[in-house]
Formats: structure tokens, C-alpha cells, sequence
């Protein structure tokens, strides 16, 4: 069953271990590329893309580097998520390894975080300063 176009943001990347996963990992020392396929061990990518009701935790195909607070499409493709940025060449396959409904007290608590205005506070050597207008 294949899904529609979806905005979503890229809310957590972490480094998780790989077992089992059919993603991407380091190669071993002395080896150049990339390995693909299920790996038995090595750090593997992880992203938390949420949308406005669901939030998804996926792993990448293929290495891919998606940044924090990213606005980027998705859209279910089987058993895969198919995630595309402008920051991106091409649409990446995803694994999806978890899917939760957001609560309505979640949804409420980000649409309030989305209304309050940005407050950039600078610092210099743990001292409040003012901060440069550029």
C-alpha cells in the first residue's frame, strides 16, 4: 500500500547499533566504500521525522545525513519510507522501526513551541552579552 506526500521534520538523529539492520555502515579499517546489506555489528544512523500526527523512527538505506529541525517530504512506499529534502540528490529508502500516534497533548505542546518567538540569548565565557545584529 503505497501513501501520499507528507511534510515531516527531522526531530533526533542518533547513532544506534546496526544489528540486523539493512542499512549502511562504516567499513572495516583498511577497506574503502561503503558495505550494504544486513550488518552484524558498527554504528548505523538513526532519524526521528515527525509529522503532525505521527512521528516515525526510521534508518536509512543508504548513508544519508539529514539535519536536526530539517523539513523534509515522506511518503510510504510498502514497507519503506521514502524520505526527499532539496538538500538531497535523490529520494532515500528508509526502514521504519517504529510508528506512534501523537497524542493530542503533544500535538497541542508543538503547536504552542511553533507560536513562541525565537529568544536568541548570547554568551561570552558563561557571562550573558548582548547579541550581534547582523
Amino acid at each position: 500500500m503505497a501513501g501520499g506526500m507528507e511534510r515531516a521534520i527531522v526531530h533526533v538523529m542518533r547513532k544506534v547499533p546496526c544489528e540486523g539492520s539493512p542499512t549502511f555502515q562504516a567499513p572495516p579499517m583498511g577497506m574503502g566504500g561503503m558495505q550494504a546489506g544486513m550488518s552484524s555489528g558498527g554504528e548505523c544512523l538513526e532519524y526521528e521525522l515527525r509529522t503532525k500526527k505521527v512521528s516515525y523512527v526510521v534508518r536509512p538505506h543508504k548513508q544519508v545525513l539529514l539535519m536536526v529541525g530539517e523539513e523534509v517530504t515522506i511518503r510510504l512506499a510498502i514497507s519503506d519510507l521514502i524520505v526527499s529534502s532539496p538538500g538531497l540528490p535523490r529520494e532515500v529508502k528508509c526502514s521504519v522501526h517504529s510508528m506512534v500516534l501523537l497524542s493530542e497533548a503533544e500535538r497541542n505542546e508543538r503547536r504552542q513551541q511553533q507560536q513562541q518567538p525565537v529568544i536568541l540569548r548570547c554568551y561570552d565565557n558563561g557571562q550573558a552579552v548582548p547579541c550581534p545584529r547582523e
